[in-house]
């Protein structure tokens, strides 16, 4: 799922777009949301940064006192870079300052009536749902790991298995050329990453597309360069019925 949010800080716009936006999901039957609803810059920044990404951000331009959506959008592209992002906004010219930050909008919906701000959102949610299902698998996908205040973006295919270790949520990336250690558990990760990977025990999660072969007896799962990671009972019995 891609979650999908919304940062305005007028209640009615905030209602509005959420109605919009989930009626728009429903129909185009899209595997996006939940719809988050938020009215401030630092809490969607908090939050995104809690989620998974790519994601997909509807931005008002301007928060008194506070950053401004442009600068709110700079922030977001740290942690998201191929997220898809839809200013809200009474100023109907802001290609260029967008061009100029090179913050790839996707569309700027002026506020106003309705039907037209409902138009303007299902052309935008047509045109993600378009870009997520060209993407190829295995091309373009990314995971995102967050190791103290860097936030990286890992090629799918060069990862191996993520490996459980010790008692405080600690995880190891084993990547082809390089090994990450940092906080956070296979639960998420298996909910990020999807059917491509496989829990073949409680302490490893395995990239499918990188077996070699799968030793029942040894209860051990062979990756294409040698390594090898435990194979649960359980995970035994569920490979023999496949």
């Amino acid at each position: 799922m891609i979650p999908v949010y919304i940062c305005d800080d007028e209640a009615p716009i905030r209602k509005n777009l959420e109605q919009i936006i989930a009626g728009q999901i429903m129909i185009l039957d899209s595997d996006m949301g939940p719809v988050r609803v938020l009215d401030d810059p630092d809490n969607l920044l908090k939050a995104q940064k809690e989620d998974s990404v790519p994601a997909v951000y509807f931005l008002d331009i301007d928060f008194p006192g506070k950053m401004s959506g442009l600068e709110l959008a700079q922030r977001l592209r740290q942690y998201d870079p191929r997220g898809f992002i839809v200013f809200i906004t009474a100023h109907s010219d802001l290609a260029f300052e967008t061009f100029r930050l090179r913050l790839e909008a996707l569309d700027y919906i002026v506020k106003g009536s309705r039907s037209a701000m409902t138009q303007r959102v299902q052309n935008c949610l047509e045109s993600i749902r378009e870009r997520m299902q060209a993407q190829r698998p295995g091309q373009g996908n990314y995971c995102t790991v967050k190791i103290l205040d860097t936030v990286r973006h890992i090629p799918i295919e060069s990862i191996l298995y993520l490996e459980a270790v010790g008692y405080r949520h600690t995880l190891r990336l084993h990547l082809d050329n390089e090994l990450l250690e940092f906080n956070s558990t296979l639960d998420h990760f298996a909910k990020q990453l999807g059917e491509g990977f496989w829990r073949s025990h409680r302490s490893f999660l395995v990239n499918r597309s990188r077996i070699r072969s799968v030793h029942l007896k040894e209860q051990v799962v062979e990756l294409d360069n040698g390594e090898t990671c435990l194979l649960s009972r359980k995970a035994k019995n569920e490979y023999q019925e496949t």
